[in-house]
């Protein structure tokens, strides 16, 4: 950016241009338009406070075709003289058709970079190679194998009390708020105070766990030592919008991660939050039984029931969801 600076006085003092003002963009993409210090030069064109704009060459003030097209627009609204030092273009000369393909070219830089970049980046993925330095909580990078995971103790043993508390029964809100009574740090705390990369560096309460982090936590495949990648996908060099892939878009890898929590439970535990669990008259939980068990005859799932039969409270029972009649009440102890 300094030699940047440099070369545009040099040119401005030896082609008589005074009242010099810089308007910088340092480490922003050229494919964005959202920039501060080009907003603030637009203002100021606005305002009538600007004849001629100076940069190094076209790419510097953006490679989109359109958006370049627009500012170019708006310069000669205003009556702004527009020069690019490197590409010898001045608009006083007169209309540059070259400028045009210049600006095309710079583009299809941007779209040949970004294509490279996935072909790259698929490859790593395809041989199980990770394209991101993000580590799951209850892991650490290692530093002896790059790119691989270890087991961080401390919060691993975090990991298995929030699973074993799901299959005892308990709610996610539950689990937040014990965490919280307990003062246990959450993930970013916990990374901050092991010297790790932290995320979401700004937060205000260090022990502030929240349902959605445990839900989060009870999704990760990756505690059962599954590896997966190509979570995420850039569909917009431009927008750098991205989305969330398919799981035959993803590259998975199994028993490539050290095992925290054994499939079995993980599997049970999406079972359990796959299913609205309410907590039933006279009762401050669910049962704890709810989303496990299935009826023996049509495999439909078993729904707790707590409802009045015949002027009594049926207790702690389960009614086929494909019947829906009594014939289809069993109670804890199994299915019929």
């Amino acid at each position: 950016m300094a030699s940047q600076k440099r070369i545009l006085e040099d040119y401005a003092r030896k082609n008589g241009f005074t009242n010099i003002r810089h308007f910088t963009d340092d480490g922003i993409r050229g494919t964005t338009f959202k920039r501060p210090g080009l907003d603030a030069m637009l203002d100021e064109i606005r305002a009538g406070n600007v004849a001629t704009v100076i940069i190094k060459g076209q790419s510097r003030i953006g490679r989109d075709v359109v958006e370049v097209g627009l500012l170019k627009r708006t310069f000669d609204e205003y009556h702004v003289r527009f020069i690019a030092a490197n590409d010898n273009l001045d608009t006083a000369n007169g209309f540059d058709i070259m400028s045009i393909f210049r600006d095309v070219i710079n583009e299809w830089y941007v779209a040949d970079t970004s294509r490279k970049i996935k072909a790259v980046f698929k490859s790593r993925m395809e041989k199980g190679l990770r394209c991101s330095g993000s580590v799951c909580y209850g892991y650490r990078a290692s530093k002896e194998e790059k790119g691989e995971w270890i087991i961080d103790e401390e919060a691993a043993a975090v990991v298995r009390r929030i699973f074993q508390s799901v299959l005892a029964g308990e709610t996610v809100a539950s689990i937040a708020k014990a965490l919280r009574a307990e003062k246990i740090p959450i993930p970013s705390e916990h990374w901050k105070r092991t010297g790790e990369p932290v995320r979401a560096a700004k937060y205000t309460d260090p022990y502030a766990w929240s349902a959605t982090t445990i839900g989060y936590i009870l999704k990760r495949p990756e505690y059962t030592g599954r590896k997966v990648l190509g979570k995420t996908v850039c569909e917009n060099y431009k927008t750098k919008s991205s989305r969330k892939t398919a799981p035959e878009e993803q590259y998975i890898f199994e028993d490539a991660i050290p095992t925290i929590v054994d499939v079995e439970t993980w599997q049970t535990v999406q079972k359990i939050r796959e299913t609205v669990r309410r907590a039933p008259k006279r009762q401050n939980a669910p049962n704890r039984l709810t989303g496990l068990l299935y009826c023996a005859d049509c495999g439909s799932k078993l729904t707790h029931r707590y409802n009045l039969v015949q002027g009594k409270w049926v207790e702690d029972a389960f009614i086929c969801s494909g019947y829906r009649h009594l014939d289809g009440v069993v109670n804890k102890e199994g299915a019929k």
